[in-house]
């Protein structure tokens, strides 16, 4: 059982790990068929062959959910928005279009630093913070600690979850209660390709490998082909750099690192988990990635890939219209990706907008909710403004059918492709991408991915032995159970 938020060992634990959680930094991810997008059509005709004084019947409705869903602010209390530092000048301009049309008094802020570890201990001190950015590890740990207004309690919740993807809607609920709204979803761990260096090598797509078994193989003959370094991993020293990879490998191959129920540690030396540090330790050793990888930030990391030296290089699916931009990039239109071939490529990634269940007046709430709610959903238009300007400006998906299925969402994507006719194969990737609800879905998550960062960068900096540090990672995984009174 998980310590009640209410506990004082729980403030006690909050309090110990707040040191900790100073060493993880944080940053800003399927598409199923479309079918229900033609539901209202049915509907529409059903309705149509109806009396006339049932169509009157059925008008009423949207009408009295609109009544029960308009924006406007009423109580003149400011509603605290802090974020992390990402196209500040964008969230400023929705912001400001909110406060302009819906006479709001939102202050938006941006946090420089470790944000997830700055956020908890604002929520601890009680400062005033009404909405903020998290990923669902952070969601739940703020929901733990009960600092959290779940999204049940938005009178827009019965609509916003029809409109997501169902498998997001899982993934983001815990203790039964859906934690927060669609910020973006996007794939890390899409093996990303460079086209003029893959044609170096002697390869064309149809060449390309569909596991990571047939990945490693292909590397070693790539070198052979006259390319030193043809791959560059994501391991670079930030907490969804190297941790990220080793849980989106350990899942594609077939394993987990801890039980998406019970938490409990999953590796296994034989397993998939085993498996990933030996390749690693293999191309690491041989000189196929360059040591310096794991130094890098992500700004480095990025500038790297854009140089143009590398074949391959895992990253995540948004980032493919910044690299084939020729502003960034020296080998722009020719960024490509390896398709889905049966075995998944990367995991979920995501973040959220999350309300906060501070002390307000009943009136201040509202506000607090109208916001988050046409920040986070939809506007006094009906529209998705928020989530369609972050896909048509920076390629970040979204939770929402409604947004991820219309033909302009599908044109924008393609148009950042280097051949728009592989929209449907990146959304095949999209659709395929797990998610490590084991790691994610618990109040340690950040505490473990800090040690898995450090445990990793030894394993190979250090050429430790594979089992050893299975054992490590198990033996953490059983600690931190033990700690939260997790059973």
């Amino acid at each position: 059982m998980i310590l009640k938020r209410s506990s004082l060992l729980w403030k006690v634990l909050v309090v110990f790990v707040i040191t900790a959680m100073l060493l993880v930094a944080c940053a800003p991810q399927p598409v199923e068929e479309a079918p229900a997008a033609e539901e209202p059509e049915v509907e529409e005709v059903e309705e149509a062959e109806e009396p006339e004084v049932e169509e009157a019947e059925e008008a009423e409705e949207p009408e009295e959910v609109m009544e029960e869903m308009t924006f406007e602010a009423v109580s003149g209390e400011a509603v605290e928005f802090q974020a992390w530092q990402f196209a500040t000048d964008v969230v400023q301009d929705n912001v400001d279009r909110y406060n302009e049309e819906m006479n709001g008094n939102v202050v938006y802020a941006t946090i420089a630093g470790d944000y997830s570890a700055i956020m908890e201990n604002k929520l601890l001190a009680g400062a005033p913070l009404d909405m903020l950015y998290g990923h669902i590890y952070d969601s739940v740990r703020f929901y733990e600690g009960g600092w959290l207004m779940p999204v049940d309690e938005l009178p827009a919740y019965e609509d916003i979850k029809a409109d997501m993807y169902p498998h997001i809607a899982d993934y983001w609920t815990y203790d039964g209660h859906l934690l927060g709204l669609s910020y973006f979803t996007s794939v890390l761990g899409v093996v990303l390709v460079n086209l003029e260096q893959l044609e170096a090598a002697g390869l064309t797509p149809d060449d390309y490998p569909a596991t990571w078994d047939e990945f490693y193989d292909q590397l070693y003959e790539i070198r052979d082909a006259g390319i030193d370094h043809p791959y560059m991993p994501s391991w670079y020293n930030q907490q969804w750099g190297m941790p990220w990879a080793f849980l989106f490998e350990v899942l594609n191959r077939g394993g987990m690192t801890a039980d998406p129920v019970t938490h409990a540690p999953m590796l296994t030396v034989d397993g998939p988990g085993g498996e990933t540090l030996r390749d690693w330790k293999a191309v690491y050793n041989d000189g196929i990635v360059e040591e310096e990888v794991l130094s890098y930030q992500e700004a480095d990391f990025l500038e790297a890939w854009e140089s143009g030296r590398y074949v391959y290089s895992p990253s995540m699916a948004y980032n493919i219209k910044r690299f084939n931009n020729p502003d960034n990039s020296a080998f722009a239109g020719n960024c490509s990706f390896i398709p889905f071939q049966g075995q998944p490529w990367g995991m979920v990634d995501a973040a959220v907008y999350m309300m906060t269940d501070r002390e307000r007046s009943e009136e201040h709430t509202k506000d607090v909710q109208k916001f988050v709610s046409w920040y986070g959903f939809r506007d006094q238009n009906g529209d998705s403004f928020v989530a369609e300007r972050w896909l048509q400006d920076f390629n970040l998906f979204s939770a929402y059918r409604s947004v991820m299925e219309s033909d302009e969402a599908k044109s924008q994507i393609g148009a950042a492709l280097s051949d728009p006719n592989n929209v449907d194969a990146l959304l095949e990737v999209y659709e395929n991408a797990q998610y490590p609800a084991g790691v994610f879905n618990v109040v340690w998550s950040a505490e473990f991915q800090a040690f898995l960062k450090e445990t990793l960068q030894t394993f190979l900096l250090e050429d430790k032995p594979v089992d050893e540090t299975i054992d490590a990672l198990n033996n953490k995984i059983a600690e931190l159970n033990a700690t939260y009174g997790i059973e």
